[in-house]
C-alpha cells in the first residue's frame, strides 16, 4: 500500500478541499443528476470561497488525507450540530468525508474516520454522526462496519431532486 499521512486542513487548503470536494462528489454522483442542477450545486457547495469560509469557523475543523505527497482526500467535522433523531448531549456531525477513487481502499478511509472519531471527541463530542444517500450501499456498508447505526433520516436536494438521506450515529466513549 502507498504511503498516507492524515493532517488537520489549514485556510490555505480551502482551494484543495473545493478541487477535492468536488472531484469526489462528481465521481461518485454526477450521473444521477440533471447536469444544470449538478453544476450548480457544485459551484454553491464547493466554491473555495465557501471552503475558506467553513475552514475559518472553529466549530469545523477538517482534515486532509495525502496520499504519495498529493492531496487525495479530505473530512470535515461540525461540532455541536445534530438533528431531533441524532442521540446524544453533544453531537458533531460528519460533514464531509471524501476519498477520491484512486485513493480508496488500504484503509485510508478508516484511518481517515478515526480520526475525525478522536477529533471529535477531544473536543468534546459523545456522538459522531453523517447522512448518507440511502442507495449508496458501499458507503452504508463501510459505515456499518465502522460501528454506525441508522437513526433517522432527512431529505437531500439537488436542484429538483429530492434524495432520502439515512442518518448514522456511532456513541463516541
Amino acid at each position: 500500500m502507498a504511503a498516507f499521512r492524515i493532517r488537520p486542513a489549514t485556510l490555505e487548503d480551502a482551494p484543495i478541499l473545493a478541487d477535492l470536494g468536488e472531484r469526489t462528489f462528481r465521481e461518485t454522483f454526477e450521473p444521477l443528476y440533471d447536469p444544470a442542477d449538478f453544476a450548480a450545486f457544485l459551484a454553491e457547495a464547493y466554491a473555495p470561497a465557501v471552503q475558506r469560509a467553513e475552514l475559518a469557523d472553529p466549530l469545523r475543523p477538517a482534515l486532509v488525507l495525502e496520499a504519495e505527497g498529493a492531496p487525495a482526500g479530505f473530512a470535515q467535522l461540525w461540532l455541536d450540530h445534530g438533528e431531533p433523531s441524532v442521540p446524544g448531549a453533544r453531537p458533531a456531525e460528519l460533514q464531509r468525508i471524501y476519498l477520491l477513487r484512486s485513493a480508496q481502499g488500504g484503509g485510508r478511509g478508516a484511518a481517515l474516520l478515526a480520526d475525525c472519531e478522536d477529533l471529535a471527541r477531544n473536543r468534546g463530542a459523545d456522538v459522531l454522526w453523517l447522512g448518507v444517500w440511502e442507495h449508496n450501499a458501499r458507503a452504508l456498508a463501510f459505515y456499518a462496519r465502522c460501528g454506525f447505526r441508522a437513526v433517522g433520516e432527512h431529505s437531500f436536494r439537488i436542484g429538483t431532486r429530492l434524495d432520502r438521506d439515512l442518518l448514522l450515529a456511532k456513541a463516541l466513549p
